[in-house]
This record gives structure tokens, C-alpha cells and sequence, in this order.
């Protein structure tokens, strides 16, 4: 009798937590995300910019650049970290905030201007991972 009763009360949690679950990917909104790519003029490297951004529960919005070969995929930006120069809060909480541009100047310099919030600077390097590209940062007014 007693592990009848174990068996019905961890069945009953099992499907709580599944309807819990079910409930709570229908009702909550997901993060969007944005990328572009900005190839270097030799095609060697390339500048991928991600945007993530979200209304719900409150707007936010977060900027990350990437700088590294060509041949990988556009995700490294997102999944390696060493490869990110530039990380940090969009200038706005909305997804409709000025982007911050990039600009090849020539074969491994790269010109990026941004515009992020006075009480939360951004992370910044001023050399990819490879040691190849310089990177010139512009503030934008």
C-alpha cells in the first residue's frame, strides 16, 4: 500500500511539473536576437554583431561584437566569448536603439562607433583574440 501511494504522488509531481513547464513556454516571451556581419576588405576576418533584445518583462536591450576568421560561423559570437572586442548595454532599452557601426578601414584595422548609457560602460578590447586587428573605438554623441 505504501509504495503504491510513493508511486502515484511522484506520478502526479511528474505531470505538475511537465504542465508547469508546458504553461510556462506558452506564456513567457523569448529573448530576439540580431545578427550582421561586417567582412573585411581582404575577406579574412570578419566583425559579427549580435543584438538581443526583449520587451517582457521590461525592455532591455544588449550589444556584442565579435572579431575572428571568416571561415567560422556566424554563432561564435555568441558561443565564444574569447572572440567578443565589444560587450554592454544599448545606448536605449529598446531594440530600436542606435547600432553600433562598423567600419573596415583596411585590412586589420576596423573603426567601431557606439553609443552606450553613461552609468554602464561597455566591455572593450582594443585587439581581436588573434592579435591580427586593431580596433579604433568612436563614442557617438
Amino acid at each position: 500500500m505504501k509504495a503504491k501511494f510513493v508511486l502515484l504522488t511522484f506520478l502526479a509531481f511528474g505531470v505538475l511539473m511537465v504542465g508547469l513547464t508546458i504553461y510556462y513556454a506558452a506564456t513567457i516571451d523569448r529573448a530576439q536576437r540580431d545578427i550582421a556581419t561586417v567582412v573585411a576588405p581582404d575577406g579574412r576576418y570578419k566583425a559579427v554583431r549580435m543584438r538581443v533584445y526583449g520587451d517582457k518583462p521590461e525592455p532591455f536591450c544588449v550589444d556584442t561584437i565579435a572579431i575572428y576568421l571568416s571561415l567560422y560561423p556566424e554563432s561564435f559570437v555568441s558561443s565564444k566569448r574569447a572572440y567578443e572586442v565589444y560587450g554592454g548595454p544599448c545606448a536605449t532599452p529598446y531594440k530600436d536603439a542606435p547600432l553600433p557601426k562598423i567600419e573596415w578601414t583596411s585590412n586589420k584595422a576596423v573603426r567601431i562607433t557606439y553609443a552606450a548609457p553613461a552609468d554602464k560602460p561597455p566591455r572593450k578590447r582594443d585587439e581581436d583574440a588573434s592579435l591580427y586587428v586593431d580596433i579604433e573605438w568612436v563614442k557617438a554623441n
